[in-house]
């Protein structure tokens, strides 16, 4: 059975930028065999067409972090506001990793992403380019993800910074995942974390999980070939895989959780919001109604949602700051 776009219009009313978007670009069949260069060309492809144009008055620049025993060297592209809005504060630091099923995508894909976050929080972000599977498989991007957030600890003013500039991580599907991952991993340097539509749990299914099995955009089985490039069966138990699995969240940073209503992982979000409210942590949930996953990388496509959804992040960030 595939995505029938027809049926989900009637059953779910989304929102007009969803409808939109879906009438304008064919959804893959059910029955598709994906190949990775293909994915990774067809991301490619989608993130020119919708990814759209944000103005971003301020610097580009590229780094490398040098590798460790478990890291290859890690190219980041550091994008720092203008300078008149950096001077009169100290501006944040945000570490944010990409999505793409922990197979596809790149700092390119969610460029404008960053520029967004950049631009309007402000704060400087550092938009990290972590290894792949299949060629670099589980737990090698979590080891990108922590040795990317110590280095950038350590060179807070080489990234445009000052010494008293807080650190958060962001990202966006298995990049929300790294976020999430990367605040166990590294807890005593993360001031924030920013979660959007995060896969927490490669365990098991639940209802939205089924209820969204076909689409739109992010199919189940689109999904498990994911998974089936990057982790074996046994490591999906792992806490540093599926996050949820912690037995400890108390000493977890303020966490903002954005999740898409039409969404495959909608239900893992909201029972990882409940693991880390019954711990203790200060945590905001917030739900954008009709709209699919990878709505957030799409801003050209979802330009309402993706504004309403930046301003959650950046009020969130910037209490963080203040507080």
């Amino acid at each position: 059975m595939s995505f029938d776009l027809k049926s989900y219009i009637e059953t779910y009313n989304p929102h007009r930028e969803t409808v939109d978007y879906l009438k304008g670009k064919s959804e893959a069949k059910s029955d598709e065999r994906y190949a990775v260069e293909t994915t990774r060309e067809a991301a490619r492809k989608t993130a020119q067409q919708y990814g759209g144009h944000v103005k971003f008055n301020g610097t580009e620049n590229e780094h490398f972090i040098p590798p460790t025993t478990n890291t290859d060297t890690i190219p980041v592209t550091i994008y720092k506001p203008e300078s008149e809005v950096c001077d009169k504060s100290t501006v944040p630091i945000v570490v944010y990793f990409h999505g793409g099923g922990n197979v596809i995508k790149s700092r390119k894909t969610n460029e404008n992403v960053c520029k967004l976050l950049a631009r309007d929080t402000p704060c400087i972000v550092v938009n990290v380019e972590y290894r792949l599977a299949p060629e670099h498989k589980f737990p090698a991007n979590n080891d990108d993800a922590k040795r990317a957030v110590e280095w950038v600890s350590e060179n807070k003013k080489e990234v445009g910074g000052e010494s008293d500039s807080k650190i958060g991580v962001a990202g966006d599907s298995a990049g929300g995942r790294l976020a999430a991952v990367v605040c166990h991993d590294a807890f005593s340097l993360i001031d924030f974390a920013v979660l959007v539509y995060p896969k927490v749990d490669f365990t098991k299914a639940n209802k939205s999980t089924e209820e969204f099995r076909f689409g739109p955009l992010l199919p189940k089985r689109r999904s498990d070939w994911y998974a089936e490039q990057y982790i074996t069966e046994e490591e999906k138990n792992l806490p540093r895989a599926s996050v949820i699995l912690n037995k400890d969240f108390s000493y977890l940073p303020p966490t903002l959780i954005i999740v898409a209503e039409h969404d495959q992982l909608r239900d893992g979000c909201y029972e990882y919001h409940d693991k880390l409210k019954a711990a203790g942590v200060q945590v905001q949930l917030e739900l954008i109604k009709g709209v699919p996953h990878s709505y957030w990388s799409l801003p050209g496509a979802f330009k309402e949602n993706c504004q309403i959804t930046n301003a959650f992040i950046t009020d969130f960030i910037r209490k963080c700051v203040t507080s």
